[in-house]
């Protein structure tokens, strides 16, 4: 039913990674149901049913990369692609494991893919388990207790390398998510930061977000060539297409400078320079293995959770399909006229040779008052806000035995359709 595609830190290098950064959710119009999660550590596309890999390399990824790197991706179909989705939803497939940030970015892959009308019911109700499950095993392990991150990482191995942090000056390029998980770990390390930004409005209202007592200075992206020689620290995590960082801004200095490059596709070119470490993505591998050695006990208990949400969601599925709705409201509809006209009769307001007739009578308008409901239910079975609709339908009539408020939608909720 499910179909994924996964680029991912274990079979895709930076490199490659970078290239695949460049897809739009655009460039999959051909195949919807379709959502696209692009991260630093992932491409993710994933469908609603089963594709043709030839084809889709074809039409889109032939774009970005050749046919054996196309090779390099996992493939997950069926049971195991709900499995997968659900597990990086959970951080369980996260290079670093635990770490909260990639449930957001998933949100926002969702309200993307929904907007634009990529998704349908399949995937809405695939991403939407996935945020269920991922909120039970943050909320019934330890997985999450020592909250890490890429960027938190990059901030430690720093620390590593320069023994105490507190009294540095870091340059942080960008004001997206990683940037700013950067800047907080920063500052309880006791670092002044220059922040720096192509829109100076966006840089400051984080520095605003990060509070008055912090020492935070706001500069252009223009400041940058000169910004770049005279600080030892840089963190560099923008959504720029082409390296902000170039080999001609670079100047001798006396001082050795680590620079991070937190963004796919890379935000500085490579560099040869005595006394300049570039640390990447995935050089940060070794410290998020330690992360996930430690985590060993609690990653088995995540993981048979996760097994759970996955029966727990084909039962789901097979409860919110519109038929059974439909024969519900039906048999309810019948089960009310009978119990009406039984007692009807009972009370002799009916004659019992005419029950027959009159029973007849009130089938046919039951059928006639649900016309148009079953019409609309049918019409709307395959649109993403189908479960809604099932679940209030049920709610109504004191059907709740399936929890059927349990795909409720996130999305809606934020918009302030469904609370």
């Amino acid at each position: 039913m499910y179909f994924v595609i996964s680029f991912n830190y274990r079979n895709s290098d930076v490199v490659l990674r970078s290239k695949l950064s460049s897809l739009k959710l655009e460039d999959f119009a051909d195949f919807k149901e379709v959502l696209l999660l692009s991260t630093c550590n992932r491409v993710e596309v994933m469908f609603d049913r089963k594709r043709d890999l030839n084809e889709l390399y074809e039409k889109v990824f032939s774009k970005v990369i050749s046919k054996d790197e196309m090779k390099k991706a996992e493939i997950y179909e069926d049971d195991m692609a709900i499995e997968h989705v659900f597990k990086v939803a959970s951080s369980l497939d996260s290079m670093v494991v635990g770490e909260t940030q990639i449930t957001g970015q998933l949100k926002d892959a969702f309200t993307e893919a929904y907007e634009k009308h990529f998704i349908g019911q399949d995937l809405t109700r695939l991403i939407h388990f996935s945020f269920k499950c991922a909120k039970k095993v943050r909320n019934q392990t330890q997985i999450s207790a020592e909250p890490v991150s890429v960027a938190s990482i990059a901030v430690r191995m720093a620390k590593e390398k320069l023994n105490d942090l507190s009294g540095y000056s870091a340059i942080v390029v960008g004001v997206g998510d990683t940037a700013r998980i950067v800047c907080k770990n920063l500052i309880k390390e006791g670092v002044n930061i220059i922040l720096v930004n192509r829109t100076v409005e966006n840089a400051f209202s984080l520095k605003e977000e990060l509070g008055d007592e912090v020492n935070i200075d706001v500069h252009s992206i223009e400041s940058l060539p000169k910004l770049i020689n005279n600080y030892r620290l840089l963190f560099s995590a923008t959504a720029s297409n082409y390296p902000i960082i170039r080999k001609e801004f670079v100047k001798p200095t006396k001082f050795k400078r680590l620079w991070f490059d937190l963004a796919i596709p890379s935000d500085i070119e490579d560099i040869e320079c005595v006394n300049i470490e570039i640390i990447r993505v995935d050089d940060l591998k070794e410290i998020s293995e330690k992360n996930l050695e430690k985590r060993k006990k609690e990653l088995i208990s995540a993981n048979e959770m996760i097994k759970r949400c996955v029966k727990e969601f084909k039962k789901y599925l097979q409860s919110v399909e519109i038929e059974p709705v439909i024969k519900f409201l039906q048999d309810k509809a019948k089960d009310c006229a009978k119990s009406a006209l039984e007692n009807a009769v009972k009370k002799k307001y009916i004659p019992k040779e005419l029950e027959e007739e009159v029973e007849k009578v009130l089938h046919n308008a039951f059928k006639r008052f649900l016309h148009h409901p079953n019409i609309t239910l049918r019409k709307m079975s395959e649109s993403a806000e189908v479960d809604i609709f099932v679940s209030v339908i049920k709610r109504l009539f004191g059907e709740n035995d399936l929890k059927m408020d349990m795909n409720k939608c996130e999305y809606h909720m934020e918009k302030g359709i469904f609370k």
